[in-house]
């Protein structure tokens, strides 16, 4: 068995060229298990940092949720402020009157329409067991064709699910406590920080903008100037849409004779801000409400008048007020609602698609601007030191 081996000039067997030849080459990883490991630890690492931003926020429930809500209403209050500060107005001054108005029109409203609310409850004349059996007798003979077994049990487990919640809702009067101690604290603590923001919001971002190299300033200054301008159009779109809708829902099922109209309005008017959702619970009550009421053909023309109004409100009325300032797909809208509805409640599905929408605004802005390493035509630029 003959061995080939390198001798230098002399002729002799050179050490280190024999100990390479005689041993083995090392054993090397595939460049695809290499790539897949560094991807696998750094998504790692970011989803551990996701999961705790999560818990962080949700233990932070009451404070996050009324910043965010106080960052909205900056947003949509900024241009009045701004306006009042350009004829002269202290900026205290300005921030105050703009945010005395908004609050003072909301608690307006609530004191005009509450009286009328309760009233109309109390004049509420339904007979539970007659809607019951209106709503069995549909059921089987209606189109549906379900044997009466199958509706009973259906009723049956209904009744014992109202039971259990009534249950728990007498053994939770000190947890229904607690939520209305927090929902005051959270309501003012909304106004202070929304006064804050519209006073010294300009401050505020130049002390954060000190944290960013000077380079990224203007950058970072665009970014802010759309999240907030996509912000207030959004917002402010979306009060007219839901006030479109509040009126024309409202007025349809007045002149249909369903009771409860005003709380049907302003549930349809605060779903709006819940985009799908929002309308389509609204739109299921007042169906609901003229069935237990009026009966089923009031309910059917009830229905074509939450149908009639949506359309005209999705074809018409948004295309125009909201525009394209948000153009976020139906499936990230659920999502979205989802989410915030799942980690922070009502506020949170509320909340869900503007803080979508500002995520949205800033990662087209990373998305649009070339890397620091490569030209507008997607050329690698070596920089040389």
């Amino acid at each position: 068995m003959s061995r080939v081996v390198d001798r230098g000039t002399s002729g002799d067997l050179d050490p280190s060229t024999a100990i390479r030849a005689s041993s083995r080459p090392p054993h090397k990883v595939p460049r695809s298990l290499e790539f897949a490991a560094a991807v696998s630890w750094r998504l790692l690492i970011v989803g551990a940092a996701v999961i705790a931003l999560f818990l962080l926020l949700t233990k932070l429930q009451l404070v996050f949720v009324s910043t965010a809500a106080a960052v909205l209403i900056a947003c949509v209050l900024w241009p009045v402020v701004a306006r009042l500060r350009t004829v002269g107005a202290p900026p205290a001054l300005a921030a105050l009157l703009p945010l005395l108005a908004f609050f003072g029109l909301v608690a307006a409203a609530i004191w005009l329409l509450a009286p009328h609310t309760a009233d109309d409850i109390r004049n509420l004349d339904i007979d539970p067991s007659g809607s019951a059996d209106a709503v069995k007798g549909w059921l089987v003979q209606g189109p549906l064709g379900l044997s009466e077994s199958q509706v009973q049990t259906f009723f049956d487990r209904a009744e014992a699910q109202l039971r259990s919640l009534g249950n728990r809702a007498a053994r939770g009067i000190w947890d229904g406590a607690v939520f209305a101690v927090e929902l005051v604290a959270g309501i003012v603590l909304t106004i202070v920080l929304s006064f804050l923001f519209l006073k010294d919001g300009d401050r505020m971002w130049r002390w954060a903008r000190g944290f960013v190299p000077a380079a990224r300033c203007e950058v970072w200054d665009e970014i802010a100037l759309d999240v907030r301008n996509v912000l207030g159009a959004f917002l402010r779109g979306t009060t007219i849409v839901a006030a479109t809708d509040a009126i024309g829902i409202g007025l349809g099922l007045y002149l249909l004779g369903v009771p409860l109209v005003i709380p049907i309005a302003l549930l349809t008017f605060v779903g709006g801000f819940i985009p799908l959702i929002g309308a389509t619970v609204a739109g299921l009550v007042a169906v609901a409400i003229a069935f237990v009421s009026n009966g089923f053909w009031v309910a059917l023309a009830a229905l074509g008048v939450v149908l009639l109004v949506q359309q005209l409100e999705a074809n018409i009325v948004q295309p125009i007020v909201v525009g394209r300032s948000v153009q976020l797909h139906p499936a990230v809208i659920l999502l979205a609602v989802g989410a915030g509805a799942v980690l922070w409640g009502i506020g949170g599905a509320l909340l869900a698609v503007p803080i979508t929408a500002a995520v949205a605004t800033v990662l087209g802005h990373v998305r649009a601007r070339p890397s620091p390493h490569t030209s507008p035509h997607g050329e690698i630029v070596v920089e040389e030191t």
